[in-house]
């Protein structure tokens, strides 16, 4: 039997430059450096879609996250979208 689901679709909204630098934030981080959004977006396959003032960005579920991640410990607000 195969399953032919295809995983939920998250999009998130932020009104970050997609050639921000993102460092992690953390105390304990040593300001690490993740790479600029837009090159971040694309290491984890996640979609950008740019619109007026503000990006957004959808991808499955279990990418997102790993994005989602790199935008909380750098800091950057965002918020999801429905």
């Amino acid at each position: 039997m195969e399953n032919n689901k295809k995983p939920p679709v998250v999009r998130i909204c932020s009104r970050v430059s997609l050639e921000y630098m993102l460092r992690d934030t953390r105390y304990t981080s040593n300001q690490y450096v993740f790479g600029k959004v837009g090159q971040v977006a694309k290491q984890y396959g996640v979609k950008v879609i740019a619109g007026e003032g503000y990006n957004s960005f959808e991808a499955p579920r279990s990418r997102m996250q790993l994005f989602v991640e790199k935008l909380h410990f750098a800091a950057v607000p965002f918020f999801e979208q429905s």
